[in-house]
């Protein structure tokens, strides 16, 4: 029985010991042949140091083909995008195409917030500073006047001095002033036109009393032809006294210089106040006037 035991035991020594006598544990053997790979899918590619087959060069500017990472994130499969899905959802390769990384951000894209509609630049203020002198028919006279223009509100400010031979005929002469302050608005305010129209205070300082009452005006500036420009305005006091007032003159502008010239009128009634029989006295200045208006 012990003897058949050894004999299977030889048996089965003699056949292991056949099999791998030609290598040793943990050494390879000095001549082996490779064996043929198997047709069957290949795993996927490791990359090597450099030597063998080339295989296309990593492009980070996007080149005709590029890396892209599929499920394993230690493999790199080189592909073509020509064939990729144009979408692939919230785990899509990190390179791909041009196309379809413009198309999954179109998707991802937040929608554009309203952009605010740009306010219209704000008129900026205007100042004329006018000066002019001119003859009446009893003597001469000198305005001074400032007009400040915004994009709906106005002022304007008006100083008249006359020099006039006296009524009587004795010697001397006398002086008569009249001072204008008004706001108001402006109706059109544009490069070839501008309207205001003003309501404020009229004071006159004669040789014997000073009024103050209400007043209203009107007043514009319009372009003719090139810098030939249109002025013209009206003024009117009510009480305590009364005043008509109106001029109309072209002005050649040239830069901040304004040349004026043209026509006024004046017409004044102290409404009978000074006569201790209520008798009005009436004064009526017309005469032509040249000046010059400053633009700062």
């Amino acid at each position: 029985m012990w003897k058949q035991g050894f004999a299977v035991l030889a048996v089965l020594l003699l056949g292991l010991g056949s099999g791998s006598a030609e290598a040793r544990f943990g050494k390879r053997p000095p001549s082996s042949p490779s064996a043929p790979s198997s047709p069957s899918s290949p795993g996927p590619s490791h990359p090597s140091s450099g030597v063998g087959v080339g295989r296309p060069r990593y492009n980070p500017y996007y080149g005709p083909g590029y890396y892209g990472f599929y499920g394993d994130p230690w493999a790199r499969y080189y592909y073509d995008p020509s064939w990729a899905w144009p979408y692939m959802g919230p785990g899509r390769p990190f390179i791909y195409g041009r196309y379809y990384d413009l198309a999954w951000r179109r998707r991802m894209m937040p929608p554009p917030s309203a952009q605010a509609v740009p306010s219209q630049p704000s008129v900026p203020t205007r100042v004329d500073l006018m000066a002019d002198a001119g003859f009446v028919s009893q003597g001469y006279a000198v305005a001074l006047g400032l007009q400040a223009d915004g994009e709906q509100l106005a002022f304007g400010a008006r100083l008249n001095l006359f020099n006039l031979a006296t009524d009587d005929g004795s010697p001397g002469r006398d002086t008569l002033t009249l001072l204008s302050l008004k706001p108001g608005v402006v109706l059109v305010s544009r490069e070839d036109l501008r309207v205001r129209l003003l309501a404020g205070v009229d004071v006159a300082f004669a040789p014997d009393a000073t009024f103050v009452g209400p007043g209203l005006g009107a007043s514009t500036l319009m372009r003719v032809a090139g810098p030939l420009k249109l002025e013209a305005s009206a003024h009117w006091t009510v009480l305590p006294f009364t005043q008509l007032s109106g001029e109309a003159g072209l002005a050649l502008e040239l830069g901040p210089v304004r040349l004026r010239g043209g026509y006024r009128a004046t017409y004044l009634d102290d409404q009978g106040r000074l006569d201790p029989d209520g008798i009005p006295t009436r004064d009526l200045f017309t005469g032509p006037y040249v000046g010059v208006a400053l633009m700062p």
